[in-house]
């Protein structure tokens, strides 16, 4: 939450009616000064209202922004008092001063870092006969397989925004420039004029040659082939106050013409008359003006890449905007790998992630006049260095989003193991990010129970670059999580998809897993795909309850359902078997059947517990499906004897029921008992009489359901508890029947719970 200050104690409904002022600002509130400032409007009142009314009270309006839905301004102190009682304003915020990325005290001078090489060492042509001392970076980066395939960015636009560019030096000669403006002094001219400070250009001429200049044998840009929008946006005159309303300026104005990629090796933590409107609590991503333009930017679909910053070692010495959530901040490292002991150090003040990446900033060979190179080093020269690299990506996957790119570089970045707030994900891998931006996603099967037993695999690499063509992969399927018995272990060329002619039979679960490996030996995996559940080749419809069912016909009709499965080795055919549940083999069986349904020939026995099951056959294979509980053929005819049958389940519970069924048949109409005795012969529930029967009987079968459903009457079934509620322990007892001139018992086996 933002820490606000508000000038003076009054009720809290006129409060809420002021602006909330930066705390910084307050402390120079009593100063007889100018103070460039940020007015934030409330979101019902139109910018121009605001920018009228500062001007009419003296302010010099510099900077509109939409995305802010603020003004920029230069005024008295005397003027921000009196906007600081006007409701149309939600915020006052001190503007900032920007810091060029090599991080000297004076901005004028294109400056290096602390680094191991002497400041300035020439860049003389060795090595590499066309990169010369340049291709270190390649090297660093894995760029020479994208290069070499003639990726160059075509039909990338970049943005760059820094403090000017020589666009009439030789080394940019073919670079297409879409747009440029100068946002210091309103005009299209972005190299040195009359009204510079000579040198001014010096420092965005430097970054722009990491993505564009060439100087044979000794410097070429990564990103010759895009288009750029130059913006000038940083006015170095020792004299002049720097704001950042420049910049967030710069990138809608980039906005407005089409931009991919948007660059700076800029930072913002300096600030008018020595105020620091950001307090450490402050870079959380939602502050600091430049991070939300920049996030801003992001979700309009611009890859925005900039400076974390050269504050380092300190922690969390990060510059704005690079505490951006959506924006990629860029540390250095040297050419071995080692991260540059200037580099910005995380985490931000909410505890996110940063810096992002890492790319080398130390003693990189930049353009610093006409054909003259220098070693330089700082966070300047990582960011563009990165962002070129990004725009090879983007070429050759035009239709990946900013945070989809993001995603590619750290899946390939060299700590993406253990990302953490020196490197972020370190050094990404752009020809590996390149070849699968996406990575390798599995498509099917991904959840079950599978649809079929003989299913189909899919994945896919997306659109794999030619020069990375072909892909190679190796496809594992195994009913065990280390893959260590596989069922299949093939390897593919250029197929993303694979048919499983073998039957699968339920039981234990299928994962599987592809890897894929690019002819430039660049690798992705789908990771474990898995468990996923096989199903029963035959699941039993009717007749399958697990607490029994009833049914009126002598001759019902079975049926049950399969899973698909490819020919050869399917169909299926079934065998079907019906049996006493009583006896231990089936009395009647019939084979061959190529359906799923099938009516008994014969008729059944009334009053009989049946169980039946389906063996079906796929190939050479075979499973068997049982139906879950037993079903009873009704009869409904006067019972000619007074019977009382066993308990069932029996000991129970059992087959998942934890309740047994009492039944008995009543020959006579009389008064009836039915009781749950323990041992010693007590008692210890009755069920008739009781509030479910009355002591009287007509004749009739007791304890059945009803046709189509349970093959039990709720009423007539003991879960092992005593009348009074009470859980009883296990043990053996007695189900008795008393009826006119009989009483009948059996012995019920109880498991407890």
């Amino acid at each position: 939450m933002r820490r606000l200050l508000w000038l003076a104690l009054v009720p809290a409904s006129l409060s809420a009616q002021r602006p909330a002022i930066s705390p910084p600002l307050a402390r120079v509130w009593s100063r007889d000064t100018t103070i460039s400032v940020w007015l934030f409007a409330r979101p019902r009142v139109a910018l121009a209202k605001s920018a009228a009314r500062a001007a009419a009270l003296g302010a010099r309006v510099r900077v509109r922004s939409r995305w802010l839905h603020a003004v920029s301004v230069d005024a008295p102190t005397a003027v921000l008092r009196v906007l600081a009682q006007d409701g149309d304003l939600h915020r006052i915020q001190p503007l900032g001063r920007f810091r060029l990325a090599p991080g000297r005290p004076d901005p004028a001078r294109l400056a290096p870092a602390p680094s191991g090489a002497a400041p300035g060492a020439p860049c003389d042509a060795a090595g590499d006969p066309v990169y010369g001392p340049s291709e270190m970076p390649y090297r660093q980066l894995h760029l020479r397989p994208l290069v070499d395939a003639g990726v160059d960015a075509t039909g990338v636009r970049i943005g760059i925004l820094d403090t000017g560019f020589d666009t009439q030096n030789p080394a940019f000669s073919g670079v297409a420039i879409t747009a440029q403006h100068d946002f210091v002094f309103g005009d299209s001219v972005v190299r040195d004029d009359s009204l510079d400070v000579a040198g001014a250009q010096s420092h965005g001429t430097a970054t722009w040659s990491l993505f564009a200049a060439d100087v044979p044998g000794r410097l070429r840009g990564v990103a010759r082939g895009a288009s750029y929008l130059l913006a000038k946006t940083e006015d170095i005159r020792s004299e002049t106050r720097v704001e950042e309303d420049n910049y967030v300026a710069a990138l809608e104005w980039a906005d407005s013409i089409g931009v991919d990629i948007i660059s700076s090796s800029l930072g913002y933590l300096v600030f008018d008359n020595g105020v620091r409107p950001y307090a450490p609590a402050d870079l959380n991503g939602d502050v600091a003006v430049t991070t939300v333009a920049a996030d801003s930017a992001a979700r309009r679909g611009i890859l925005v890449v900039t400076v974390a910053g050269n504050g380092g070692p300190a922690f969390r010495s990060l510059w704005t905007p690079a505490d951006g959530d959506s924006v990629l901040a860029v540390g250095a490292e040297d050419s071995l790998g080692a991260v540059a002991s200037f580099s910005s150090r995380g985490p931000t003040a909410d505890g996110r992630m940063k810096p992002d990446f890492t790319a080398p900033g130390v003693d990189v060979c930049v353009l610093v006049g006409v054909g003259a190179l220098a070693r330089q080093s700082g966070t300047s020269f990582a960011t563009p260095l990165l962002a070129a690299s990004a725009a090879l990506v983007k070429q050759l996957h035009p239709t990946l989003a900013p945070m989809r790119l993001r995603d590619a570089l750290r899946a390939t970045a060299s700590n993406r193991a253990a990302p953490d707030s020196l490197r972020g994900w370190g050094r990404p891998d752009f020809t590996s990010a390149s070849v699968f931006p996406s990575g390798l996603a599995a498509i099917a099967p991904l959840t079950g129970p599978l649809a079929s037993i003989t299913p189909g695999f899919t994945w896919t690499a997306g659109t794999v670059p030619p020069f990375a063509t072909p892909v190679a992969y190796r496809l594992r399927i195994s009913r065990d999580s280390a893959l260590a018995t596989p069922l299949v272990d093939t390897t593919l060329a250029d197929v993303e998809t694979y048919d499983l002619r073998r039957v699968l039979k339920p039981g234990a679960p299928l994962f599987w897993r592809v890897d894929a490996t690019a002819a430039t030996g660049d690798m992705a995996s789908s990771g474990l795909v898995g468990p996923i559940a096989v199903p029963a080749w035959a699941t039993l419809t009717a007749l399958s309850d697990p607490a029994g069912a009833v049914t009126d016909s002598v001759q019902p009709t079975f049926t049950w359902t399969s899973p698909t499965v490819a020919a050869p080795p399917g169909p299926f055919s079934y065998d079907l078997f019906v049996q006493r549940v009583s006896e231990p083999l089936p009395g009647f069986g019939v084979a061959g059947l190529t359906g799923t349904s099938f009516r008994m020939p014969q008729p059944l026995e009334r009053n009989t517990a049946y169980r039946w099951s389906v063996v079906a056959h796929a190939g050479g294979d075979t499973s068997l499906a049982k139906s879950r509980g037993p079903f009873l053929v009704l009869d409904e005819s006067t019972p000619s004897a007074t019977l009382l049958y066993q308990n069932f389940p029996n000991p129970f519970p059992a087959g998942g029921r934890d309740s047994t069924c009492l039944w008995f048949d009543l020959a006579t109409t009389g008064i009836v008992e039915v009781d749950i005795l323990d041992l010693r012969g007590n008692s210890v529930r009755r069920f008739i009489p009781s509030p479910d029967f009355p002591s009287i009987l007509a004749p009739g079968r007791y304890g059945r359901g009803q046709p189509g459903g349970a093959t039990c009457d709720p009423r007539l079934m003991w879960d092992g508890r005593a009348g009074d509620g009470r859980q009883l322990p296990a043990g053996v007892y007695l189900y008795k029947l008393k009826a006119p001139g009989i009483v009948l018992f059996k012995r019920i086996v109880f498991r407890g719970k």
